[in-house]
């Protein structure tokens, strides 16, 4: 698939990109706390599951704002459209909503016997949410507009970032609840650091594929963006909280906080940086 025009994508796009990726992380991270934790991790499975319900209800909400009235959201559910990624994008958004439903659920009010429904439905859904996190990089990619359509990497790109803010998002609501003593925040944190190393990687793959059609994010008015608030700010500097600082529990909160921001800034210069 290709879209020829070019897409009239603002902010709230961007931010619909943000949310969807720290939903379909935190369901990932939930569920496999769920299949292969224990019950020190419980309230990381309570918060990844519930957090990702919520927040795939707020991209119901941003896809409103963006189409304009409900009816159109209405009607993108009962026309499925492929070549249309708004279609796609409320079509994702019902089935893993279903999803993150039933775990939450289950998860607040179900009980042992219903635990290992729970985690068979986790282990579908995670498909669904790796879907929702990545598309939207897959969608720009195939593209005809310049810089987004020689990004091969952007769906890998997208989906090692929604794993780490919505890691990143759990660990920040672990420790506004006081939560950073027990195992499941620590578990979480090595494995976000994991994520952020993966998207570096990833990152510095991508930006290699590109060579110098990068441009437009690597240099001009987006380049202080990407090299200070995604690159140093968003991933190196919480990787250095997270290893020399973690014995400072307010520093944990501070990387959480910048690996979301850093998350936002990816979707933001990529979205506007288009040429």
């Amino acid at each position: 698939m290709e879209i020829v025009k070019t897409p009239d994508w603002h902010l709230l796009i961007v931010w619909y990109f943000f949310v969807g990726g720290i939903a379909g992380g935190s369901y990932f991270t939930a569920a496999i706390a769920d299949n292969f934790g224990g019950v020190r991790d419980r309230s990381v499975v309570r918060i990844g599951y519930t957090l990702a319900l919520l927040l795939i209800g707020l991209c119901g909400v941003l896809l409103i704002l963006d189409l304009g009235t409900p009816s159109r959201f209405l009607n993108m559910l009962g026309h499925f459209k492929f070549s249309n990624p708004m279609s796609i994008g409320a079509w994702m958004l019902g089935v893993f909503g279903a999803f993150a439903f039933v775990s939450s659920a289950l998860a607040w009010f179900g009980s042992e016997q219903t635990a290992g429904l729970r985690r068979k439905v986790s282990l579908v859904g995670i498909l669904f949410g790796f879907f929702l996190a990545s598309y939207t990089g897959v969608l720009l990619s195939g593209s005809a507009q310049p810089f987004w359509s020689e990004a091969r990497l952007m769906g890998a790109l997208f989906l090692a970032s929604g794993a780490s803010t919505g890691m990143a998002a759990i660990s920040l609501l672990l420790f506004l609840s006081g939560e950073t003593s027990g195992e499941g925040f620590r578990k979480v944190k090595r494995s976000d650091r994991f994520a952020m190393l993966i998207e570096l990687v990833i990152l510095a793959v991508f930006l290699g594929l590109l060579g110098s059609a990068a441009a437009p994010i690597t240099q001009g008015s987006f380049a202080p963006l990407f090299w200070g608030g995604l690159i140093a700010g968003g991933l190196v500097l919480p990787l250095l909280l997270d290893v020399f600082g973690h014995r400072v529990k307010a520093l944990a909160g501070l990387a959480a906080v910048l690996v979301l921001v850093g998350g936002f800034i990816l979707r933001y210069v990529i979205v506007m940086a288009r040429a």
